[in-house]
Formats: C-alpha cells, sequence, structure tokens
C-alpha cells in the first residue's frame, strides 16, 4: 500500500511539473522558425500576427517581452485577436522563408525594411502590413496603450 501511495504522490508531481512547464511555456512570445508556419498559423487562426523583430542581445526587445508582450499573452484578452511571434534578425539565426529556403534572419529583416530593434509589425497572413510598425519604446508610460490601439487597427484591417 505504501508504494501504491508513493507512486500517487509522483505522478501527481509529474502532472504538476507538466502543467507549471505548459502554463510558463504559453505565455511565451513564440519564436518563428519558418515563415510557411507562420503563415499558415496566421490562416487557420484566421488572425492577423504581432511580429517583434529582436536581437539576442537587446534589453529593449526583453523588456517588450517580459513587460508588454508576455502580460498580454497571460491575460488571455488577445487569444482570439492577434498571434504573438517574434524574429530575431541576427544573421547566424536561421529560419525558413517562405519558399522554404534557409536564410538569416538578417534577410528576412531586409525584406521587411526593419533597421533597428525592437520593431514591432502588424501583418497578415501574406506579410502585409495592417497597421502603422511600431520602432523602439519611447513613450513607455503608455506603450501598453499604443500596442493595443495597434492590435484593434491592425483587427479592424484585417481581412477575413
Amino acid at each position: 500500500m505504501r508504494l501504491v501511495n508513493k507512486r500517487s504522490i509522483l505522478i501527481l508531481l509529474s502532472l504538476m511539473l507538466f502543467v507549471s512547464v505548459t502554463v510558463s511555456a504559453g505565455s511565451k512570445v513564440e519564436t518563428v522558425n519558418d515563415l510557411r508556419v507562420l503563415e499558415e498559423q496566421a490562416s487557420s487562426f484566421n488572425l492577423p500576427v504581432l511580429l517583434l523583430f529582436s536581437a539576442e542581445e537587446c534589453d529593449y526587445c526583453e523588456a517588450i517581452r517580459s513587460n508588454y508582450l508576455e502580460p498580454m499573452i497571460r491575460s488571455g484578452k488577445y487569444a482570439s485577436s492577434i498571434l504573438f511571434r517574434q524574429l530575431y534578425i541576427e544573421e547566424f539565426y536561421y529560419l525558413r522563408d517562405r519558399n522554404g529556403e534557409l536564410v538569416g534572419g538578417d534577410q528576412i529583416a531586409l525584406k521587411y525594411d526593419v533597421e533597428v530593434t525592437p520593431t514591432i509589425l502588424f501583418i497578415d497572413a501574406d506579410g502585409n502590413e495592417l497597421a502603422e510598425r511600431i520602432v523602439g519604446v519611447s513613450g513607455a508610460d503608455f506603450f501598453d496603450k499604443t500596442l493595443s490601439t495597434h492590435i484593434s487597427l491592425a483587427q479592424s484591417n484585417f481581412q477575413k
């Protein structure tokens, strides 16, 4: 009987660990590794995409992720409104482009005319911009309001 109790406890602890990891992972901004997958997700969910162009050593990018985007994801308020994604623009960060070719993140940044990080684009499944992009983190006191306004604009310009 003691073995059953230990086994039950281990199962319960494993389940709790799985749930906490799943919840934690679900609140992160998903990184784009393949633009074809991003296009498929935007089409299948029928949602616009908030795409954060980021860099590995960008403190401002981390601030946007942890102070704004991740809390927005955790809130659940935007789950049916927009997909939150990020793309690293370093040349050594490789991903698949729309043709399936392996390219550096810097090549995708050039395609979208992104010169600095952080830059946030609001796009549809075809990569068309739906709202004015946000470059940098000016106006931190009302940045959440700026994000919400841009998300609303992207939604209204989104062809469903």
